[in-house]
């Protein structure tokens, strides 16, 4: 269960530095402030995860606790993604949150 966590920690993690800097890469001119704050905080946000899941790997168990905390907080973001009708990117969001909460707790058990 360790490897798991950390893998799908790991896929969020790039996946989210990945889509922060190619929407800041695709950002109009006209609002480039905006875009350059947004991937700033994408790609810090998906170094946080890559870090975590380094710490889950390594079966720190601090890092638990901001990993779940940091997928509860995405199952709002894929919810609204849904409900807006953006399917191809709301259900991969809810789905990996649901995975990586699912297999954080299991490691409690472990």
């Amino acid at each position: 269960m360790t490897r798991r966590a950390a893998a799908l920690l790991a896929v969020e993690g790039v996946a989210l530095a990945v889509l922060g800097l190619v929407d800041g890469l695709r950002a109009d001119a006209d609002d480039r402030r905006a875009a350059v704050a947004t991937t700033v905080f994408a790609v810090l946000a998906g170094l946080l995860l890559l870090g975590l899941a380094r710490a889950v790997q390594r079966r720190q168990g601090w890092a638990r606790t901001p990993a779940v905390v940091l997928q509860l907080l995405a199952l709002p973001v894929g919810t609204d993604l849904v409900r807006g009708g953006v399917w191809a990117a709301g259900v991969p969001v809810l789905l990996l949150a649901g995975a990586t909460v699912f297999h954080l707790a299991k490691l409690e058990q472990d």
